[in-house]
């Protein structure tokens, strides 16, 4: 029977900052009834996961070539790549944890059970291809079809086997998208593939995860808290800060 999720942890680093390791202790005491797996460069050494880890989680670490590591070019290039999702396919789905996250739930399985192919929070981009969506989206209407700003990847849910022959059967579109970043290639073909890779709307997906625009996001949730958030120092640090502390 194929294992219902998995959280997968990024790390490039021999030891992490005060908020990565603020970050990473909250998915581990919210997130302990799951699987985790670190996922990290042959050439890390990764004493420092396994003494901060003892005693409160079983973990795996697999390791992948140390270019994927070295900056976001090698890392959107590891992540639209269909192997990186065949280590994985014993799951159904993959929840991408990057250690500027946050969880305030565990809500994993409930948002599992919704069935949707990759889900994040709604992001806004300059990429061109964000205009051909906006002109699409006109078409789409037609069909009932509103586009997606799903979404960031940072803290994000995807659906293991679907991504993985999405990306081996768009091998080469991949080729020529790169080094561009790999959330956009998702929110971009996701919307193209409709109804044959499901994305929620916004609002749904703002329920999940917040980025950015916090303080409307938040309104829209009626004061109620997100799943997860990510980038929470980057945008409206003095909105999450108090929210967090209340969490930890």
């Amino acid at each position: 029977m194929k294992n219902v999720v998995a959280i997968i942890i990024p790390i490039y680093k021999a030891e992490l900052s005060e908020s990565e390791l603020m970050s990473l202790a909250q998915c581990l005491k919210i997130l302990s009834s799951h699987p985790i797996i670190f996922i990290a460069p042959w050439k890390l050494n990764t004493d420092f996961y396994h003494r901060f880890c003892y005693g409160r989680i079983d973990f795996n670490i697999f390791r992948f070539e140390n270019f994927y590591f070295e900056d976001i070019n090698g890392y959107n290039k590891l992540m639209l790549d269909y192997s990186f999702y065949k280590r994985f396919l014993d799951y159904r789905y993959i929840l991408v944890y990057q250690l500027d996250s946050f969880v305030f739930k565990d809500e994993l399985l409930m948002w599992c059970e919704k069935g949707y192919d990759y889900i994040g929070a709604p992001q806004i981009s300059n990429h061109p291809s964000v205009q051909f969506l906006k002109n699409y989206g006109v078409l789409s209407s037609i069909f009932n079809h509103k586009i997606s700003n799903v979404g960031n990847g940072g803290f994000s849910l995807r659906k293991v086997k679907k991504i993985y022959w999405i990306l081996r059967i768009l091998k080469l579109k991949v080729h020529k998208w790169l080094p561009n970043n790999e959330d956009v290639f998702f929110k971009y073909w996701g919307n193209i593939l409709y109804p044959i890779f499901k994305l929620p709307e916004d609002d749904i997906a703002c329920e999940f995860s917040i980025e950015t625009n916090v303080e409307k996001s938040l309104a829209g949730l009626h004061n109620k808290l997100p799943f997860g958030c990510h980038a929470f120092e980057k945008y409206a640090w003095n909105i999450w800060k108090p929210i967090i502390k209340d969490s930890i």
